[in-house]
Formats: C-alpha cells, structure tokens, sequence
C-alpha cells in the first residue's frame, strides 16, 4: 500500500460522526472491512493455498510427518508454477500498445490523438511496462484478483505528477456484493497493513492526530486477513511499535470519498481525486479478477490445476516407495529377524537368509504392476496439466520450421483457449490507460518533454504544455494536452516479427534461385537487432574511397571517348562540305537526287492516301450494302408475319361461315322432318285405341 499526494479536507479534526456531507463514520470504515473478512473467509484461505501452491509449499505438516513414518519420500514436482510462469511470459509477449483516435474528423485532431498516444506510452513505460505489469498479471492468475494503485506525487516540474504502485492481494479488500470482474459494481474497496508507529504519523495532518495514532499503537489487529508474510511482520523485538493501518475508498454522496484510519482513530480523509472522461470520479484502485464463480469468489488458475499437482506429487512419491521397498511372501518362523530381513531385502547387494524348510518369495510381480499403474496415471496427470493454457506454440516451440503466417495462426488458435484471462487483461488495460489520459490532462499543467520511440527504434523528445510563438508574434501554447479530446484503443495486429521473418525467408530463396535482391531490402527485414541493422545500413550507404576513384576514372574515359567520337564527327562534316563547295556539278546533282526522291516520296504517300480512301469507300458500300439487306430482310419478316396473321383471320372466317351453314342446314332438315311428321296420316282417323 502506497500513499502519496491527496486532496485532503479543510477540518484539522476530523469526528467520528461526519455523515452530514456523505463521510463515512470510523465504525462504519471498520465495519466495510470486518464484512469482507466476514463473508470472504473461504476466498482468502483459497487464495493462501494458491499462493503456497504457485511457489512450490504443496505439502501440509501432517502429510510429511506421515511420509516420514513410512519413510516415503517427499517428492514435489511444481508443474503448477512453471504453468504460471508460462502464461505470465505469453502475456507478455502478446503486449499491446495503447493508441488514441481523435472523436472528430479535424486534421488537428488526429495531430492530438498522436500527442495522446505518446504521452501514455511515456506513462506506461515508465512506470508500468516492467515494474508492475508482470507481476500483476501473476497475482490475477494465482490469486484471481490483480491490479494497481494510482497515486498523485510531486512532479519535478512543479505540478503533481501520475505514479503507481502495485496492490498486494493479501492486503487487498473490497464490497462482498460485488459480482463484476472489473469491480465496477463495488461499492468500497481498499488496503490494510501494519505500519510503523512513526510512518503512521507522518500520514497525519495535525498533532492531536498524531497523538491519537500514538494511544492506539498495537490495536487493529483484527483488521487483518493473517496472511502468511504477517506472520513475521516486527516480530524480532516485543517493544516494536507498530499500528494497522487500512485504506478505503468508497461511494457516497456524490462521488468517492476516501479513509484513512487505525482500529480506534481516523488519520485524514477527502473526496476522489481522480476522474474519468465524463468528469466523473473513479477509484485509485484500478483492479480485475480472473474468474469469479457461482458464490462471487474470485480465483485463479490454481483451483483447477491444484488436483492433478497433488496427482503428480502423490504418484511420483509412491511409486519411488515402492521401488525403495520390496515385498516378502513367507511362512511364519521364516526368518529369525524379520526387519533384517526387510533391511537387507531392499538392498542392491542385500542377502536374504531364511530358515530351512519355510517356503519365501518376493511379491516382484505386484509390485511392478503397482509402479507401472502408478506411472500411468502421472503421465495423465501430467497431460493434465501440460495440455492446459499456453501450448508449445505460444512458447515458441517446435516452430524452427514454419512460417510466420503459420506461426501466428498457431499462437492465435493457442490464445483463444485463455479467452476470458486474456479479455480480462485488455479490459483492465483500456480502463488503466483511459484513466492515466484523464489524469494526465488533468494534473500535468507545467511545461515539460518526454521521450518518445517511434516505431523504428528513433527516440525523440517532444514538448508538452509549451509556450511557442505563433505567425503574428504572440505567444501561444504549444501541444496543451488539456484541450484534446480522444479516445483510446489497444493497436492490434499479426505478430510482425513472424511476419517478418517470413518475408525475409522468401527473398533470401529468390536470391538463391538469382534474383537481385537489394542488400538494403534483405537488411531491412533480416532478424537483427534494430540499432545493428542501423549501424549496417549507415555503412552500405556510405561511399568507397577507392570505388569512388575507379568509377571517376571509368566516367573520365568514356568521356574522352564521347570527346574523341565528336571531334572525328565534325572533321567529316568539315570535309564533306570542302568536297561539295569545290565541285559545284557535284552539289547540284545531289540537290536534283534530293528533289527527285522527295517527288517519289510525296508520290507514293498521295498513292497510299488514294488507296486506304478507296479501301474506306469500298468498306462503306459493303456496309451499307449489307445494312440495306438486314433492313429487307426485316421488312420482308414483317410482311410475312402480316401475311400469316391476315391468312389465319380469313380462315378463321372460312371456318365461322361452315359453321353457321352447317347450323342453317341442320336447322332445315329438322323443320323438313317436322312437316313431314305431321303431314303423315294417323292411324284409326285419329281416334283413340
């Protein structure tokens, strides 16, 4: 736990009961503390043994006093912590930078979102990249729960600066209601730790204060959840003062507010001085858990890791017991001493002496088969645990011979098994970078440079909150970063160094098969060094003296060359026109030669002229030609189609009036048959029968 700058109240004395403007009481500080404690006993007895787990101390008292009975031997093989160390290395190497994108379009704002960008990369990897990052990741990994503390210290600039420290798992509490990974449902979270008396006093702001933490030196203790390493906190001497001292933010009122205080006396509290985006306050504590389960216990790798070790551990033990021993069938009175016998039976050059007539053997059969089962089941045991998290791929082996594109699909399908760790991470490291932005803007208000590295390795210094001169000659701030507004994102992409390498692979198979690689292009993507490859290309730049020379010499020579060839040249014109001016006969024959030739030539271009005039005219005609056929063709298609249709109308006529005279003539004929009918005479003179 760390303290440092704060933005403190006005009131010297603080009273036990300031409800009034949302302070908590000191009863009611305690009381967060004792609930968490409470309620998180079997969290942090969880988080204990993983902390034992991670650095090796796997076994308890009571199992080694046992072994040692047997005179089994305590074998322990950390698999757990070399998986741990794996994972911390893989976080590492797939870091990311954080990279800030302006909100608005305006050119001046991507010009912003740069400055933004290398202002939190100073931040971070100054104070966070190495010294807290790795080790952060660890605690979340063993103890589930990781995260720093962000501090206000006095800047060397006159303005306060931003500083960081890392928060101890063991010391570390917050709301038991809090279900969410990132505690952003928590309402209070802080640290406790035993200080000593005169450290506590120099936290205090006045001397009645400082008089109080000295009247309560030795109480809190039950403000404490014992971790391990307290156990031999100032217990050298009985007269070392000490105190517990406890840290806590919480939510109230409007914002969050924080507390120092011992078990009986409050030491100094204020408002947050930290704040988001928004405007809004946020926690020093910027924390994430790695998993948090069904009851909201918060754990790390080791709860799922932690049965296959004890496997691993408990086999290997005994199957060395076993192979340290050996078993003895025999009858009793076999032997005269039975534990000499044991003795020289488990001996490479033991000797065995049984009494004649007693029938012995040794049980070699089973136990051989009990060692063989038990190296079975260790090798799932191990499988267990190898097979979990990082692969060989992620830790770069076996990868000799593949190429970066196959490279980076491995380590990718590798990383998706610790999806949830490593969201958890990028989550944590956006919220941290946001609030180092929104501290930075807020506190950072002298003039001051910070060394940036560009992405070829050129370290440069750029001015921040300066005072320039602009184009009229006033003064004017010069990158003021408390007037930008952006937004920040973690860069992402392949693994470039892969990619790289693959790159580089294949030109250097071009140049094996004769392709002309430029030196610069091979020197550019080999896998160097970044200031090596500087130091190579500076001298592949640099000129030869005695190339230099050879290649003046080589130009002057074809210069005289040229010079030579020039000067043969204009001594050939210089006869030819002493030739033509003392023979007049001679020049005008050329002059005739010349106008003739010319004559022939205009001759035959009029003749080609004619002819492609003539190809063009006769290629009109065949178009138009055949224009005006595909135009009778379609007018002749259209009087065929009027014809057929006027042919089918006629029969459709044709048709109708065969109809209508078949109708007419059917009609008759049955009128005929009806006046035939009645003129025909009835039988009987009509009468009726």
């Amino acid at each position: 736990m760390a303290y440092a700058v704060a933005k403190t109240r006005s009131e010297p004395a603080i009273p036990d009961e300031d409800e009034d403007e949302g302070y908590w009481g000191l009863e009611k500080c305690k009381r967060s503390y004792l609930d968490f404690i409470g309620s998180k006993n079997d969290e942090i007895e969880e988080q204990k043994n993983a902390r034992c787990y991670r650095h090796g101390a796997q076994w308890t008292v009571s199992q080694v006093e046992a072994f040692n009975r047997r005179k089994q031997p305590v074998v322990t093989y950390n698999r757990i912590g070399r998986k741990i160390d794996s994972i911390i290395g893989l976080m590492e190497k797939i870091k990311q930078d954080p990279k800030a994108y302006p909100r608005t379009p305006k050119q001046t704002d991507e010009q912003g979102a740069e400055l933004a960008t290398a202002v939190v990369r100073y931040v971070v990897e100054s104070d966070l990249r190495e010294a807290r990052f790795p080790f952060a990741i660890e605690n979340a990994a063993v103890d589930g729960i990781g995260g720093v503390e962000m501090m206000l210290i006095k800047g060397d600039k006159g303005d306060e600066d931003i500083g960081f420290a890392l928060v101890k798992t063991d010391s570390f509490f917050y709301d038991p209601k809090s279900f969410d990974h990132d505690f952003d449902d928590a309402r209070y979270m802080g640290q406790g730790k035993w200080l000593e008396i005169e450290d506590a006093k120099k936290l205090a702001p006045d001397a009645e204060t400082r008089a109080r933490i000295t009247e309560s030196m030795g109480g809190g203790s039950e403000l404490s959840s014992n971790p391990e390493r307290e156990r031999r906190w100032f217990d050298v001497s009985p007269d070392h003062k000490r105190v517990r001292v406890v840290d806590l933010w919480y939510k109230s009122g409007d914002g969050w507010k924080w507390c120092l205080f011992t078990g009986s006396v409050k030491i100094d509290e204020g408002k947050g001085y930290f704040y988001d985006e928004k405007g809004e306050m946020i926690c020093k504590y910027i924390m994430f858990s790695s998993f948090v389960d069904h009851d909201g216990d918060r754990y790390g790798f080791v709860r799922n890791l932690r049965s296959s070790q004890d496997e691993i551990n408990q086999r290997r033990s005994k199957g060395l017991h076993e192979l340290n021993s050996r078993r003895i069938r025999a009858e009793d009175g076999a032997f005269a001493d039975v534990e000499v016998t044991r003795r020289e039976a488990i001996r490479p050059d033991g000797v065995v002496i049984y009494n004649k007539g007693f029938e012995m053997e040794f049980d070699d059969a089973a136990r051989m088969a009990n060692i063989e089962g038990q190296l079975k089941f260790l090798e799932d045991a191990k499988n267990e645990i190898e097979n979990f998290g990082p692969s060989p791929a992620l830790i770069g082996q076996g990868l000799e011979y593949k190429s970066g594109r196959a490279i980076n699909l491995l380590q990718q399908a590798g990383i998706a098994e610790l999806g949830p760790f490593v969201i958890g991470i990028k989550n944590w490291k956006l919220r941290l970078y946001r609030a180092i932005w929104c501290a930075v803007t807020r506190y950072w208000t002298a003039e001051r440079y910070i060394r940036v590295t560009d992405d070829a390795g050129v370290a440069q210094l750029v001015q921040v909150n300066g005072i320039g001169i602009d184009e009229f000659g006033l003064p004017r701030l010069v990158n003021a970063i408390g007037n930008l507004d952006v937004n920040f994102t973690l860069d992402e992409g392949p693994d470039e160094v892969n990619m790289m390498g693959d790159a580089y692979d294949t030109l250097v198979a071009l140049t094996a098969q004769g392709a002309n690689i430029p030196p610069q292009v091979l020197l550019e993507l080999a896998p160097l060094q970044g200031q090596l490859k500087r130091k190579l290309l500076a001298l592949l730049e640099q000129k030869d003296p005695v190339a230099e020379q050879a290649k003046a010499i080589t130009i002057a020579g074809e210069t005289a060359k040229v010079d030579e060839t020039k000067s043969k040249t204009a001594l050939n014109l210089a006869k030819a026109q002493e030739t033509a001016q003392g023979d007049p006969g001679a020049m005008q024959e050329k002059q005739m030669d010349m106008a003739m030739k010319q004559d022939e030539h205009r001759l035959k271009v009029t003749e080609m002229m004619a002819k492609v005039q003539s190809q063009e005219k006769l290629a009109n005609i065949k178009a138009s030609s055949e224009f005006a056929k595909l135009q009778s063709n379609q007018v002749m298609q259209q009087q065929d189609i009027q014809l057929n249709a006027m042919k089918g109308q006629q029969d459709l006529r044709h048709n109708e009036l065969k109809g209508q005279q078949a109708i007419a003539q059917g009609e008759q004929k049955h009128q005929q048959m009806l006046k035939q009918a009645a003129a025909r005479p009835k039988p009987n003179g009509g009468a009726r029968a």
